[in-house]
């Protein structure tokens, strides 16, 4: 949805991918996404896939923001619009401290 908390952050996106595989998102529909913030706007740079980073294009990126915008509808494969509570959560900092101690915020 327009103006969504990201799930985590981190300067690694390696990191993020293995915390989107751990925390179950890599399964039927689409990856999930990650994106790196450039002069304060979100662009959308790779789906995080079950055993490797893929590049997103231009069209696929204007389609994501598309459905997330609520311009577009969900293909059969995807799964529907994820609830408010889902996508409101605290965005969680996978290189702060609680995450170099070990701990899982999960």
């Amino acid at each position: 949805m327009p103006g969504s908390n990201p799930a985590a952050v981190s300067v690694d996106v390696h990191g993020l991918a293995d915390a989107a595989r751990r925390a179950g998102g890599v399964v039927r529909g689409p990856a999930p996404v990650i994106a790196e913030r450039v002069a304060g706007v979100w662009q959308l740079v790779f789906f995080a896939e079950a055993d490797r980073l893929r590049e997103i294009t231009r069209v696929q990126g204007r389609k994501y923001e598309g459905v997330r915008a609520g311009r577009l509808r969900w293909s059969s494969t995807m799964r529907g619009i994820p609830p408010v509570w889902e996508t409101m959560a605290p965005t969680r900092d996978l290189d702060g401290p609680e995450a170099r101690s070990g701990l899982e915020l999960w």
